[in-house]
């Protein structure tokens, strides 16, 4: 089944393929996009069982190569690609499996590896990660907490941010299956290799305050491909591509302009 696409700006416009993160839906991109409508054509897709995408079988549908492949199906022909959260590690699996249709990656509080360990240990600890799959079939408490978490360090209307993710981000609500399906990807997903390997300009933001994906992996993305460029957030949350749009623009906006980032590796 066709993955659900919404656009912002018009067709003849240059494309940014935007891909969200776990337990929200293509509309966390709209305050971003609308600040582009006349420079890029923003399209978001819904991954599968999330927004307006169906999803009859999440386990399947969230095996990786299926997912790319669904992916690939409704991203232009070639565009930038611009991921939040499990959606950066999705764009950068785009851009290391499909490179012909991904020109410049830019990620937003994404990880390299999800799942904190000795080896990595600027990520999600595992007591959070088995927090969340032991509430996950209680899918309004999860819902709710994991907005409530994206806003943590948020300095002003951190309520008001919070109130419009789960009336925009979180409508319609995922059932558990799909919460389910979907987190056990992001757990198992090791992006380290494919980073070192990464060809391809590449931006990676982080929030400062972000309490999910910790700005303090920035020497670690770097040591892994000293040619990507890490910029940040200033006292963003993880939520920041709502909360702080125009602080996200102007990074994807100096970025593109730029346009050398990456180039001849």
């Amino acid at each position: 089944m066709t993955l659900a696409i919404h656009k912002w700006g018009a067709d003849h416009l240059p494309a940014i393929f935007c891909v969200h993160g776990w337990a929200m839906n293509a509309q966390v991109f709209e305050p971003l996009a609308t600040l582009f409508e006349d420079r890029f054509q923003f399209i978001a897709v819904d991954l599968p069982g999330y927004g307006d995408s169906a999803c009859d079988d999440p386990e399947s549908d969230y095996d990786l190569p299926v997912l790319m492949q669904k992916l690939m199906d409704v991203a232009p022909p070639t565009a930038h690609w611009l991921g939040w959260s499990l959606g950066g590690m999705l764009a950068i699996q785009a851009a290391a499996q499909f490179p012909a249709r991904v020109e410049q990656v830019m990620t937003l509080c994404s990880n390299a590896k999800f799942l904190a360990d000795k080896r990595w240990p600027k990520a999600v600890p595992e007591p959070l990660y088995k927090g969340f799959m032991d509430e996950i079939d209680d899918v309004r408490t999860t819902l709710r907490r994991f907005a409530a978490l994206t806003v943590v360090g948020e300095q002003q209307n951190m309520l008001q941010s919070l109130k419009w993710l789960q009336e925009h981000g979180q409508t319609p609500k995922p059932n558990s299956d799909v919460l389910k399906a979907s987190l056990i990807l992001l757990s198992k997903l090791d992006n380290r290799p494919v980073l070192k390997a990464l060809k391809r300009p590449c931006l990676h933001m982080l929030a400062t305050n972000d309490a999910i994906v910790p700005h303090a992996l920035s020497p670690l993305l770097n040591q892994l491909n000293p040619y990507h460029l890490v910029s940040f957030v200033p006292n963003g949350s993880h939520a920041s591509l709502v909360t702080q749009p125009q602080s996200v623009a102007n990074g994807i906006l100096t970025f593109l302009q730029g346009g050398q980032v990456g180039e001849g590796q």
